[in-house]
């Protein structure tokens, strides 16, 4: 009698066991696995990559932030630019206040992270070219995936994405939206496109809203920037 509850219990630790390793294999591999990416154009001067997807939401209001959302990946992405009106870096500021009070802040592969409620955000500002940039996610590794993938470049240089008008999904041009979007507007797209490109022309590099370091790291993503780095952005 006793081996035969010896034996179920040993065959119900193996299932256990069995059920555990395949749905932590299964979540650990979630983003390990996410080989198809599209091209995220978010402005003239900077672009990032984010999982393809077939079920996200992707629109620029009139002031030109443009909003996506991924509900497969759990991904949003608030952002503006040069392209944007004036009014927009302001919003994005008190966005970023408003998900930073009373947040944990973590140092993430030189960069800050933001983490409430289990949403981690990350916050980023080209100082050159003034494309401002929030991104979120409830998984911090995927989080810091899409981060890394930001490139910024001078806008005089052409750079080539496939199949932009294609409708495949594997470009999606923010950029051109936001020109639509903010010259739709009246008057707004030309205070503002005097506006911004003043005030994006200072020292270069770019800001995570929150952390100080060296240039070396910005380098790598800022190719067109001709100085700064990262600089601290509300932050001591």
């Amino acid at each position: 009698m006793d081996k035969k509850y010896i034996l179920v219990a040993v065959i119900v630790v193996a299932v256990v066991a069995a059920g555990a390793y395949f749905f932590l294999s299964g979540h650990e591999t979630t983003s390990e696995t996410i080989t198809d990416h599209s091209t995220m154009v978010l402005s003239k001067s900077a672009y990032m990559e984010v999982p393809k997807s077939d079920n996200k939401t992707d629109d620029v209001n009139k002031k030109g932030i443009h909003h996506y959302k991924d509900k497969t990946y759990d991904i949003n992405i608030t952002s503006c630019s040069n392209l944007s009106t004036s009014s927009s870096v302001k919003e994005m500021k008190d966005l970023k206040n408003s998900i930073s009070t009373g947040s944990k802040k973590l140092k993430e592969n030189d960069v800050v992270v933001y983490e409430k409620n289990g949403t981690y955000s990350v916050f980023v500002k080209n100082t050159q070219y003034n494309d401002t940039l929030l991104i979120q996610s409830s998984s911090k590794d995927l989080l810091l995936q899409c981060w890394e993938s930001v490139k910024y470049h001078d806008p005089t240089e052409k750079i080539k994405f496939n199949d932009t008008d294609s409708g495949s999904g594997s470009v999606i041009n923010v950029a051109q939206k936001t020109e639509s979007a903010v010259s739709s507007s009246s008057s707004s797209s030309s205070s503002s496109s005097s506006s911004s490109s003043s005030s994006g022309s200072g020292s270069g590099g770019y800001s995570d809203f929150g952390f100080s370091t060296s240039s070396k790291s910005s380098s790598s993503r800022s190719s067109g920037s001709s100085g700064g780095g990262y600089s601290d952005f509300g932050f001591d």
